[in-house]
């Protein structure tokens, strides 16, 4: 179901400038950016090991930050998956703009903001039922669209929008294909001497170009599950609920307030947390991910500022241009143009065909969620990038399905209904408002037994302070504050 408009366009971008003049004071006297302001980004310089790495994770670590794989040259993996703001985007100019990054081609833009590569090695491979659950879960990506972390870095290479190397097999490449050019540039780099150390020393005589692209594949995999990527280490950690239990940290009293209503009032613990997730406590030895890796429509709104929306040119980007312009709908694991691991069709012959799919995004870990490298670098959030702050995405949960009148009262709307005469909705629409969980905006403890309007989301009554606590328990959950405490520690 298509849920926006131009109209409605017009209304969240007057919202959106609204929350970023908030933010960053007035623009009167400077130029608003558009997306041909943003060139393409600097590729970080690689970082030092922080953990002793095996000779698969280094060889993995240094075809992650390798900056001349891209075509042109001058894109790597790490540029879009910094380590700094927790593996995602690097860009505080962008974020605050869009959120979505500038691929290697001047003007092209991917069309999401890039997920953390951090904690997604514990995902199951997928997406796949859970019968006990009832959800999808599993894979990669915000749309599931690779079983795996391999798999996943198979596609960035190929992107048209992202590395953009030519692709040999199916393009897109959103399963299969790899690029020639890549492997041979592998044999020539200076960490090639970990080829043979890790595959045996003829892999460069027997290996096909394609064999070639799937070890490096596989060794990105390794690093992206090394105890570097994936250190556990944040305050959270330090604390009496980190695993094993430790008293390096001591929360303070609205942290630990924040984190009750987490794990309660807030339910924020029923898509983000693994602790009722077996296959994965098994993996992590009990730590939590701080995500499920479910899918789910929480009723984000669409960003108007999102780049894609206006890279409709066929000429100049054949392969990954957007043939829909303003009206162009991301409908998640319902655009998932692969097969489950249990075989499920996410669609049959264009996106958004099967309604149950429609607009379910992967959970991402709150791991990292507020890391960056300084107090005013701006992270953006949610899958498209709308949102600017955790502040404003603990609100929104909070208060998605409430109106304000004139007077400043508020009242409670079903998302599928809108408003009341008078009263201006918090939040712009969702971009998909199918499976949008609590469309009817139903408190916590007052669902009954209606699964669809769970209190997950919406109208959680939470009070300014109960915002602000959740905001900074979420704050503990930054890697950095000891040494890495990996899994198996």
């Amino acid at each position: 179901m298509k849920v926006h408009s131009r109209g409605w366009l017009a209304i969240i971008c007057t919202y959106s400038l609204l929350n970023l003049l908030s933010v960053t004071g007035s623009k009167a006297d400077q130029t608003d950016p558009d997306s041909t302001s943003f060139k393409p980004l600097k590729a970080p310089n690689q970082t030092a090991n922080i953990v002793r790495l095996t000779a698969l994770e280094q060889l993995g670590k240094n075809i992650f930050f390798d900056r001349t794989l891209s075509s042109p040259q001058g894109y790597s993996c790490a540029t879009c998956h910094v380590p700094s703001t927790g593996f995602t985007g690097p860009s505080s100019p962008v974020n605050e703009f869009s959120g979505p990054m500038p691929g290697v081609i001047p003007g092209r833009f991917g069309h999401r903001k890039p997920q953390a590569v951090a904690y997604a090695a514990f995902s199951p491979e997928g997406p796949h039922y859970d019968a006990d659950l009832q959800v999808y879960l599993g894979g990669n990506f915000w749309d599931g669209r690779a079983p795996d972390e391999a798999a996943q870095a198979r596609m960035p290479f190929l992107d048209p929008d992202e590395m953009a190397n030519t692709s040999t097999g199916p393009l897109p490449p959103h399963a299969g294909g790899f690029s020639p050019l890549v492997a041979q540039k592998l044999k020539q780099r200076p960490y090639a001497i970990f080829f043979p150390l890790v595959f045996g020393p003829k892999v460069f005589f027997t290996a096909s170009s394609e064999d070639l692209y799937d070890l490096a594949t596989y060794a990105i995999q390794a690093y992206e599950h090394s105890a570097e990527v994936n250190q556990f280490s944040s305050k959270y950690d330090a604390s009496v609920f980190g695993v094993p239990s430790r008293n390096h940290y001591h929360l303070t009293a609205s942290e630990e307030n924040g984190r009750v209503l987490f794990f309660d009032k807030a339910q924020c613990f029923a898509c983000h947390s693994s602790a009722s997730l077996d296959p994965v406590l098994q993996v992590t030895g009990g730590k939590d991910t701080f995500t499920m890796y479910c899918f789910a429509n929480i009723g984000v709104p669409p960003n108007p500022q999102n780049p894609f929306y206006a890279e409709t040119n066929s000429l100049t980007n054949p392969d990954g241009f957007n043939p829909f312009g303003e009206d162009f709908i991301d409908f998640g694991l319902g655009g998932n143009p692969n097969p489950g691991t249990d075989n499920t069709l996410f669609y049959n012959d264009t996106p958004g065909d099967i309604a149950a799919f429609r607009g379910l995004f992967k959970a991402p870990s709150l791991r990292n969620v507020d890391a960056r490298p300084s107090p005013k670098f701006v992270k953006a959030y949610m899958h498209n990038g709308v949102f600017k702050s955790l502040e404003e995405v603990v609100h929104f949960y909070n208060k998605r399905n409430i109106a304000v009148g004139t007077n400043g009262d508020e009242v409670v709307f079903d998302l599928r209904v809108g408003p009341p005469s008078g009263y201006t909705p918090l939040f712009a629409p969702p971009e998909v408002l199918d499976n949008v969980q609590n469309a009817a905006g139903v408190a916590p403890g007052d669902a009954g037994d209606d699964v669809d309007n769970n209190g997950q989301v919406g109208n959680l009554g939470l009070t300014p302070q109960e915002e602000t606590d959740i905001v900074n328990f979420l704050k503990t959950l930054t890697d950095g504050y000891t040494k890495p405490n990996p899994v198996g520690n």
